[in-house]
């Protein structure tokens, strides 16, 4: 079981690091109207499982298989976890992206995102689950370095901030969901359906609010689009839904956090992104933050 453990933790570990520089590939398609770079990044990422399912099964000798007389073997539990995750990732995503678009740096929206790690046990308290008095702790540092980070001098929080801001508050509720999900259905199946409704939402509004399409400049940016596709969505988000089958959520946002010092070193080094000192005392402590939050302390025993 121990065994286990520590595979998922570390492809949760791989996932967070797919994802930190995933905030490069998202700063170098920040031209391109956000709900667009979801339709296009989730439509890879789908279609990219679909053959990874096929060959898996192929592979396997499973006696499932994706495409069987004529119809698509799914769960209904794999469904309805996809539809759920789907629709929570895409939102997530393009408050994300269009944060990154309107100014916020890589780096910069990677530790902003990283609030999530501590908003998942104070999401527990709607499931009536006792909070920690370290939890209450780490919120307090963290709103200290986000005012750090990204609140400078004479102004309040820029919108490109407050975009990003949203999407760290929905993420939880992602990891949450799988949690949910994970233990009861195939999680590639579950990931690829996953993409397959974030992709038809993000479709749905490009088409409707970001009309006309520049398939052009897509295709011009089709490197990042391609790891945005099949890196931080195809294999990274089913690195989480496997890696949580094992893993307590408090513990894998811990390590899903990681993304946040990946997104930072990505944006410094491929992008040459830089930070004052302020900021980097800011995000020192958004990170202290996150790790405070999942310490367990001992209860030391009465002689």
């Amino acid at each position: 079981m121990k065994t286990n453990k520590y595979i998922s933790m570390l492809l949760l570990f791989l996932a967070a690091f797919f994802w930190g520089f995933a905030f490069v590939a998202q700063d170098l398609v920040a031209d391109i109207p956000p709900i667009t770079v979801g339709m296009v990044r989730w439509f890879i990422g789908a279609f990219f499982l679909f053959f990874v399912i096929m060959i898996l099964d192929k592979a396997k000798k499973s006696e499932r298989k994706l495409i069987s007389k004529g119809k698509l073997d799914f769960t209904k539990t794999e469904i309805q976890g996809g539809l759920a995750t789907g629709i929570i990732v895409s939102v997530a995503s393009i408050f994300q992206q269009m944060g990154i678009n309107q100014g916020t740096s890589g780096g910069k929206a990677a530790f902003i995102t990283a609030l999530y790690v501590v908003l998942v046990p104070i999401y527990a308290l709607f499931l009536r689950k006792r909070v920690k008095v370290n939890v209450w702790i780490a919120v307090f540092v963290a709103v200290v370095g986000f005012y750090l980070l990204c609140i400078k001098k004479g102004e309040g929080i820029v919108p490109s901030d407050f975009w990003v801001i949203l999407s760290a508050v929905i993420y939880p509720i992602h990891i949450l969901t799988i949690d949910h999900f994970a233990p009861k259905c195939d999680c590639i199946r579950m990931s690829c359906l996953q993409f397959f409704f974030a992709f038809l939402i993000n479709a749905f509004f490009a088409f409707l609010l970001e009309s006309p399409i520049n398939w052009v400049e897509i295709w011009t940016h089709i490197l990042p689009f391609l790891y945005l596709g099949v890196f931080s969505s195809g294999i990274a988000y089913t690195l989480q839904i496997v890696g949580q089958k094992n893993v307590n959520p408090t513990v894998a946002s811990l390590i899903l956090s990681l993304e946040s010092v990946f997104g930072l070193l990505g944006g410094m080094i491929i992008l040459g992104d830089k930070l004052a000192a302020k900021e980097y005392i800011g995000a020192g402590l958004i990170f202290f933050a996150v790790v405070i939050s999942q310490v367990e302390f001992k209860k030391k025993n009465r002689v």
